[in-house]
C-alpha cells in the first residue's frame, strides 16, 4: 500500500515536472488554431485580429482643392467602421489625371487610422503643371489589433469651432483631452464645406503637447481670403488609438 502510494505520487509529480515540456499551452504564435482562438493566432484572446472579423476602409470621395496659384491641397475622406481594432499603419496611393483621363501624378503614404469614424487624408500644397480634374485613392490596410480606445468614449473631443474671415483665414477649434494620459504630436485636420456640401478648403497641424484631460485651442490658417464663409466646418483629431491607456 505505501509502495503504491508513493508510485501514485512520484508520477504525478513527475507529470507536473515534465507536462510543459510535452505539452505546450496554447498562445497567440504557434501556428496552431488552439485555445479560445477565431483561426489560427487570432481573434479570442488574442490581441491580432483575423481578417473576418475586420471591416475594410473605404474611400468616399476623394478630390483636389486648389490652395494657390498652381498649388492644390489633395483629400480624401475615409471611412473606419471597427470600433475596438485598427491598424497600425495603412498605406494611401492618390492617383490624379487631367481631363484626357491621363495620369499626372501618383502620391503615396502611411497614415494611422482613428477607430469609428470618418477621417481625411490630406496632402498640402502640392505644385501640379495641371489641373487634376479627377483623384483616385487607394488604400493598403494592415492587420488590425486590438486596442483600448472606445468610440462610445473618445479620447480626444472637439467643443467649439469658428470662422475667421480676412486677409488671412482662420478657423479656431476646441479640443478637449478626455483622459488621464499625456497626448504627443497629435494630428487635426479641418474641412470648410460649401452650400453645396462640397469641400472647398482643408487645413492640418500638429498638437505638439495635450496634457492629462487638459483643454487647448487649434487654429488653421490660409494664405489668402477665401472665396466665402462655410456653411459647415468639420474638425478632426486624427488620434492614435494605440495610444489610448483606458479611464
Amino acid at each position: 500500500m505505501y509502495g503504491l502510494t508513493t508510485f501514485i505520487f512520484v508520477s504525478a509529480l513527475a507529470v507536473l515536472i515534465l507536462r510543459p515540456y510535452f505539452i505546450k499551452d496554447p498562445t497567440c504564435f504557434d501556428g496552431v488554431k488552439n485555445g479560445f482562438e477565431v483561426n489560427v493566432d487570432c481573434g479570442g484572446t488574442c490581441n491580432l485580429m483575423c481578417k473576418e472579423e475586420v471591416k475594410s476602409l473605404t474611400v468616399i470621395w476623394a478630390k483636389a482643392v486648389l490652395a494657390s496659384k498652381g498649388m492644390y491641397d489633395i483629400v480624401a475622406l475615409v471611412t473606419n467602421n471597427n470600433i475596438d481594432n485598427s491598424a497600425k499603419e495603412i498605406g494611401y496611393t492618390f492617383t490624379l489625371y487631367d481631363e484626357q483621363g491621363s495620369v499626372i501624378k501618383k502620391i503615396a503614404g502611411s497614415t494611422i487610422s482613428p477607430l469609428d469614424g470618418k477621417f481625411p487624408i490630406i496632402i498640402q500644397n502640392l505644385p501640379l503643371i495641371k489641373a487634376p480634374v479627377s483623384v483616385i485613392a487607394t488604400l493598403t490596410d494592415g492587420q488590425h489589433y486590438k486596442v483600448l480606445e472606445s468610440p462610445t468614449s473618445p479620447t480626444i473631443k472637439v467643443l467649439a469651432r469658428k470662422y475667421e474671415a480676412g486677409s488671412i483665414p482662420r478657423v479656431y477649434a476646441t479640443i478637449a483631452n478626455t483622459k488621464h494620459v499625456e497626448i504627443y504630436n497629435l494630428p487635426v485636420s479641418v474641412l470648410l464645406f460649401d452650400n453645396d456640401d462640397n469641400v472647398y478648403a482643408v487645413g492640418k497641424t500638429i498638437v505638439p503637447f495635450l496634457e492629462k484631460e487638459g483643454v487647448k485651442e487649434v487654429v488653421f490658417t490660409w494664405g489668402q481670403p477665401l472665396p466665402f464663409p462655410p456653411t459647415r466646418i468639420n474638425i478632426y483629431p486624427i488620434f492614435n488609438p494605440f495610444d489610448a491607456k483606458g479611464n
